[in-house]
């Protein structure tokens, strides 16, 4: 993947399958990215006690950084999304294996994506829907391949839903003001090529 923008610092991006996050560095990009990308997200995550909880209205008391969900994500299946040159990590995405949920009765089980997060120097190049085209590949371990994708964004996160409509996930389930008035959360599957 070519990503050529501000002088060239993410040319020839590779993305990499990790079952867990483990090297030094890429713990240190992964939490650096994650807190770029905090308030990016409705509610932060830094206001959410995981990745996948149920309730998600905006909280009052906030933490200041990402902590609680730095720690869940850095346990799950993750894509990282490598400079070839600098070997620097430009974004990641993490998924849970063989998730179930109400929400989701017609796509499970799935590899549900819980986070993507791009470096804001690395965004608009690509990078989310390479993240979608390679879970969806021969490049997961057969061990992590399931017949559905899944994940949930909220009602406003157009550059999101345009990715998703246009790769082909359905809608799902949509919770009306479930992330307070007027914003709902929305979930999405696919049945995944074998």
């Amino acid at each position: 993947m070519n990503l050529n923008k501000d002088g060239g610092k993410w040319v020839d991006i590779q993305l990499r399958f990790c079952e867990q996050v483990n090297e030094p560095n890429d713990l240190e990009a992964v939490w650096r990215i994650l807190c770029e990308s905090d308030k990016d997200f409705f509610p932060p995550l830094s206001a959410r006690g995981s990745t996948f909880q149920r309730t998600l209205q905006q909280e009052e008391k906030l933490e200041t950084l990402p902590h609680a969900y730095y720690e869940e994500i850095i346990k799950q299946p993750i894509i990282l999304a490598v400079s070839k040159e600098s070997g620097k990590v430009a974004g990641f995405m993490t998924f849970k294996h063989n998730y179930h949920c109400p929400e989701l009765n017609n796509f499970s089980p799935s590899n549900y994506i819980t986070t993507i997060c791009v470096a804001k120097n690395a965004r608009n190049q690509g990078i989310t829907r390479k993240f979608y085209q390679f879970i969806q590949s021969s490049e997961i371990p057969s061990q992590y391949r399931m017949p559905n994708l899944a994940t949930r964004t909220w009602s406003t996160n157009a550059s999101h839903l345009h990715i998703l409509r246009t790769m082909g996930f359905e809608v799902s389930a949509r919770l009306v003001n479930h992330r307070g008035n007027g914003m709902d959360t929305i979930y999405f599957g696919k049945k995944v090529q074998q």
